[in-house]
């Protein structure tokens, strides 16, 4: 059976009804508490004012009893709505002219973009508080991670499939772990959760081991990148061996291993990592450290179809869309709104329809080149460097990756950018899809010596840009002497 794509718009209407009666429901609630403690709040609030003078003492008369009634009953309202005011004034008063462009006091006022409460928004988010870590040569890397559970209506209490992992000093001091996973399909939350426990561990098995392997020019492959090899495609091995039924559920995972100032990136499916840099006349510099395996890409729809797969979208299948693979679109830098993207199927089958060409799990697309075995590029992280970004697709389905790191330098608490960012792709997901995908992203900030970083001056010093000829030197001899 083909999988079920995501929601309609054309059920618009069923959805915003549905999320009128919960509203109801939950004001209904409200008012009923409210009520409950009317006549309490009448005899606190009113008696200061009798004492003060502000209220007369004929004003308790039969006579004003019901005026004071709607008083009373009106008075948490009123209360609540000058508290939200002066908490939105003093809000707006500590953001930048840059940031006023931008309404993210994420989640409040969530109840105005979509089908969800506030309290029910929050309910949805496990966050991590900014941590601070000490990387190599006086560099510093604050990080904090946000997870929101998405929203769907025809499946309220669908788990949240996605899942992260930061290992500080995993494999000593300065060594860090930072993964994304997104799982997808019937038990996609299985299948991150169990990456999520099984990558590192296999990672360090592998670093212990401490054998490299030859690549295709018979040159040592760095020992980093032989054993994020070795972790993905052994936790694969593991997760087909497990009770877990992973025929048509898998994982996406993106991976950023730390080890001084050296990152390395591992890709596998459609999670993204992305860097932000300012350039020495202060202007801002986007660059994705990894790259979405999808049938969007034409190497990888190449590599599927040697394994006797078919590339088309859903409507290619049912005969309502021509054959044609007009599907270049540089995911990152564009945003796809065709709502229809390119899948994997199997001659004369209607299976799997996996949107990626690479995952942990999906062992019947396996057959088919979707397989996981990751991707991997380096980088040095240099004095122009300001911010690191892992996220799942749930972040940027809707925004691109300049976009993104543009809104995170709005912020200088990675905590406040994680929220920002997880509240406008919310907004955006409701506006388009009346659903949401998970939301996941771990987001750190990186401060070079000498004061310089995020919410300081952004313009390099001369010692600065002495310090980026060094490191761009260093990031091109760790990609193989190509272009960072």
């Amino acid at each position: 059976n083909r999988p079920r794509l995501s929601q309609s718009r054309r059920s618009a209407p069923s959805a915003a009804w549905r999320g009128q009666i919960l509203r109801g429901v939950d004001e209904a609630g409200k008012c009923f508490f409210a009520s409950s403690f009317a006549a309490v709040e009448c005899v606190v609030r009113g008696l200061p004012l009798l004492l003060s003078g502000k209220v007369a003492a004929t004003d308790f008369s039969p006579l004003k009893r019901k005026e004071m009634g709607n008083l009373c009953s009106n008075s948490k309202a009123v209360v609540e709505k000058h508290e939200k005011e002066a908490s939105a004034s003093a809000r707006d008063a500590d953001k930048t002219p840059q940031q006023k462009r931008y309404p993210y006091n994420w989640p409040a006022g969530a109840e105005n973009v979509g089908y969800l409460t506030e309290r029910q928004v929050k309910a949805r988010m496990t966050t991590q508080s900014e941590q601070t870590l000490e990387l190599a040569d006086g560099f510093k890397f604050r990080w904090a991670a946000i997870s929101q559970r998405g929203y769907y209506p025809s499946q309220a209490d669908k788990a949240n499939q996605d899942a992260y992992t930061v290992h500080v000093d995993l494999l000593g001091p300065g060594k860090h772990w930072f993964s994304v996973y997104d799982g997808h399909g019937p038990v996609g939350e299985k299948c991150s959760q169990f990456a999520r426990e099984h990558v590192s561990k296999q990672f360090v098995a592998a670093m212990k081991a401490g054998v490299s392997s030859p690549d295709d020019d018979d040159d040592a492959v760095p020992l980093e990148r032989h054993a994020l090899t070795t972790a993905h495609l052994k936790a694969n091995e593991m997760l087909a061996q497990s009770p877990i039924d992973d025929q048509q559920s898998g994982t996406t995972a993106i991976t950023v291993y730390v080890d001084g100032r050296r990152c390395v990136v591992s890709n596998v499916g459609d999670s993204r990592a992305m860097l932000g840099s300012v350039a020495p006349d202060g202007s801002v510099v986007t660059r994705a450290l990894s790259t979405d395996q999808t049938p969007y890409r034409r190497d990888e729809r190449e590599r599927v179809k040697k394994y006797g797969a078919r590339v088309m979208t859903a409507d290619q299948i049912d005969g309502v869309e021509p054959i044609h693979e007009n599907w270049d679109c540089k995911l990152g830098d564009e945003i796809d709104d065709g709502g229809d993207p390119p899948r994997i199927w199997a001659q004369d089958q209607e299976y799997p329809g996996t949107a990626f060409t690479r995952s942990i799990g999906d062992s019947l697309a396996e057959s088919l080149g979707v397989v996981a075995e990751p991707e991997i590029e380096e980088h040095v992280i240099d004095h122009s460097d300001r911010v690191l970004i892992a996220a799942s697709d749930g972040i940027f389905e809707f925004i691109t990756t300049k976009s993104c790191v543009d809104i995170a330098l709005l912020y200088s608490d990675p905590l406040e950018a994680c929220k920002a960012l997880v509240g406008e792709s919310y907004k955006l997901w409701i506006e388009r899809e009346d659903r949401t995908d998970d939301i996941t992203i771990i987001l750190g900030f990186i401060d070079p010596p000498g004061g310089a970083g995020v919410g300081k001056n952004k313009n390099k010093s001369k010692a600065d840009a002495e310090a980026d000829d060094d490191d761009d030197e260093a990031n091109a001899a760790a990609n193989g002497g190509g272009d960072n």
